[in-house]
């Protein structure tokens, strides 16, 4: 089920697309495939490898399934400073706690704060078997753990870019979300708090008049009725509606309630 515009998609998607996701020294070719597949299901496309063991492989191709165009079009560097030229956020992954000074955030806060962002960003995941080492840490300005449950933390490479490429995509897209109902809202903004008491009278009024509310004995039907107006974020077109609807009332009987 896709609970996302195609418009959403295409905002985000172009967003997504500055995004820089970068395996270092990764032993295993199909990894990197994986990895690939894991990256284009979510809309992300410039992959970077730095220093792989064998690449390009069959073995790579195989497991990409459909993505071999990222394989394709991969950059492989020498040295991981080639591979985060020009960006102005680095996120390092890691799975340890290394005392490190700067942000470790999980790949959701990760994600939410990258959204925010306009320019270039790498994420920089590390080798199967040892991850990134201090001095390739030291490059990167934020930390990113996935918080794997404390007695197997042992997770794959590419499982590992997936949930941070789904995170990515979920932010991004909930990112163009929030910005297109901020536009639509500026069209029809909240009703002021006046529009909202006179409609509290109108609709008190018109209750009198059909005889569901008498004045002289009203409970807490008023308070009630104030509260519920108030937690019910009304937009101003809301309010026309409702008062419209209750003048056809008023008309219908032949009678003003107000």
């Amino acid at each position: 089920m896709n609970y996302f515009s195609e418009e959403l998609d295409i905002e985000a998607g172009l967003k997504l697309s500055r995004l820089r996701i970068v395996l270092v020294g990764t032993s295993h070719p199909g990894n990197i495939g994986a990895a690939a597949r894991a990256m284009k299901v979510m809309g992300l496309d410039q992959l970077h490898l730095v220093n792989p063991v064998r690449f390009p492989a069959m073995e790579a191709t195989a497991r990409a399934v459909g993505a071999s165009d990222l394989l394709d079009g991969a950059e492989v560097h020498s040295e991981l400073e080639q591979s985060i030229e020009g960006c102005s956020l680095v996120y390092g992954t890691t799975a340890r706690n290394r005392q490190i000074n700067w942000p470790i955030l999980s790949p959701r806060d990760a994600a939410l704060e990258i959204a925010q962002t306009e320019t270039p960003v790498a994420i920089v995941f590390g080798r199967e078997q040892a991850g990134l080492s201090n001095s390739e840490l030291d490059l990167c300005q934020r930390s990113i753990c996935i918080p794997t449950q404390s007695q197997f933390k042992s997770l794959n490479l590419s499982q590992a870019v997936q949930i941070m490429a789904y995170e990515l995509r979920m932010a991004h897209l909930s990112s163009e979300s929030q910005k297109q109902s901020s536009i639509g809202q500026e069209k029809d903004p909240l009703a002021t708090a006046s529009e909202t008491q006179l409609l509290r009278t109108h609709l008190l009024a018109v209750m009198a008049l059909v005889g569901y509310y008498d004045p002289s004995y009203p409970k807490l039907l008023e308070r009630r009725i104030g509260r519920y107006l108030n937690s019910t974020n009304l937009r101003h077109s809301e309010v026309q509606i409702v008062r419209g609807f209750l003048a056809a009332i008023e008309q219908r009987l032949g009678s003003s309630a107000l």
